[in-house]
């Protein structure tokens, strides 16, 4: 056999069970170098479709091979779970560290507003503060707005600090791209004197909330972890117990 009729052997195409055993019987060693294939493959019954007996061992590599399955699609899970916290925990210092820099409350207004969306990747943030002469949501400036006094307490469920909301239709505390949200997170400031037992505080923080918001559903849920949210919340509580209600 020639040389070039050998290449056209060893390239002739697989098609049907005979091709196959051909090719397993010419390359022996196929399935031990390539042992997840295995995985894949249907085990022989040890007895024939007329015998009335059940193949028991068939049955449970049958059963590991979907446990197996469920563990390796698993561990994806748990990696991209691990990858996604590390990611947000990242965006978390850094948005505290852009608002660890803030001198003035125009820096503070820039950061909150226009800098924290990018970093922490959602497409608004609010900072709702209650005042007692408000009568609605008036948002001024842009991303702060005034809401009548109590409005905090009727959001929040009593002893709670943090709300996630899934999925709604809007949400008027963004002002004007409110009727966009689509999942928000919304977490109270409480003066960081309550924080730990015996705490003081030099100037008192205003009742209100800081609110995160997405143009996409299912953002945020109430199943997630709230410690990054919470972090960043008394952090904004800090900054603005040094300007009580800060203005650009």
């Amino acid at each position: 056999m020639s040389t070039q009729d050998s290449l056209a052997a060893e390239m002739r195409p697989v098609t049907t069970p005979e091709d196959v055993e051909s090719f397993l019987r010419e390359h022996p060693n196929f399935l031990a170098e390539r042992p997840d294939v295995l995985r894949v493959m249907s085990p022989p019954s040890r007895f024939s479709s007329n015998e009335p007996v059940a193949d028991f061992q068939s049955a449970m590599i049958q059963g590991l091979r979907h446990d197996l399955d469920r563990l390796s699609q698993t561990s994806v899970d748990l990696l991209a779970m691990s990858r996604m916290n590390l990611t947000q925990q990242q965006r978390t210092h850094s948005a505290a560290l852009r608002l660890s820099e803030v001198e003035t409350p125009a820096d503070f207004h820039r950061v909150l507003i226009h800098d924290w969306p990018r970093i922490l990747g959602v497409d608004a943030v609010a900072l709702i503060l209650e005042d007692a002469a408000a009568t609605g949501v008036h948002e001024s400036p842009q991303g702060i707005a005034r809401v009548p006094a109590g409005t905090v307490d009727h959001l929040f469920t009593a002893g709670t600090r943090i709300h996630l909301t899934a999925e709604r239709s809007g949400n008027p505390l963004f002002g004007a791209v409110g009727k966009r949200i689509r999942s928000d997170a919304m977490a109270r400031l409480d003066e960081p004197a309550t924080w730990e037992p015996g705490g003081t505080t030099r100037h008192p923080v205003p009742s209100g909330l800081l609110a995160l918001g997405t143009f996409e559903p299912g953002t945020f849920h109430p199943e997630q972890a709230t410690d990054l949210l919470d972090f960043l919340t008394r952090l904004l509580a800090i900054v603005l117990s040094k300007w009580c209600a800060p203005t650009p």
